[in-house]
């Protein structure tokens, strides 16, 4: 075990802060978000997962639970288990494909839109408030850099079926070892 160094001691040469780390900087702004995206979810009675669901599906278009599943990153099941919580709580509706009859389509109904609607005026706060201390320019440019990034990283190994493959291996050769 090494020893606790004393706060006086020079730091070791190769020592640099996490904050220039952007990996570590994003981590924590996606912890931040996280945290407060889940108070919004919670006050509707929420789970982030179908407040994120209902965000998706409040673009206006009916997904199948496929798609809504890939849009809010997380599995066929999971997503599956989501709609039929929100179905539950008349927020959203199923229907049938117009042209294949195997695929039911999910959509927000009258009172998801009026969820949404509360839940997005309470993140549009919280957004000014992150976009306070931005110049115009930086607020202009901050989202298409986010999404620049995260479609360069294959936004979670979305189409990167090697990258996706590699860390499902990963997972596998080391779960429950550290």
């Amino acid at each position: 075990m090494e020893p606790v160094q004393d706060p006086a001691q020079e730091p070791h040469p190769a020592a640099q802060p996490a904050t220039s780390d952007l990996f570590y900087v994003v981590f924590r702004l996606h912890r931040a978000m996280s945290r407060a995206f889940e108070t919004v979810a919670l006050r509707q009675r929420l789970t982030q997962p179908e407040l994120l669901a209902c965000l998706v599906l409040a673009e206006g278009r009916p997904l199948s639970n496929a798609q809504l599943a890939r849009r809010t990153f997380v599995t066929a099941q999971a997503s599956h288990e989501v709609v039929a919580a929100l179905v539950e709580r008349g927020l959203v509706d199923r229907e049938n494909h117009q042209t294949n009859k195997r695929i039911r389509l999910v959509f927000l109904t009258e009172l998801g839109w009026s969820v949404v609607q509360t839940c997005r005026t309470e993140l549009d706060v919280l957004e000014e408030r992150i976009l306070a201390n931005h110049s115009a320019d930086q607020h202009r440019a901050l989202l298409p850099s986010l999404l620049r990034a995260a479609e360069t990283l294959a936004g979670g190994y979305f189409g990167d079926e090697a990258a996706e493959s590699e860390a499902l291996e990963l997972r596998g050769k080391f779960k429950g070892t550290f």
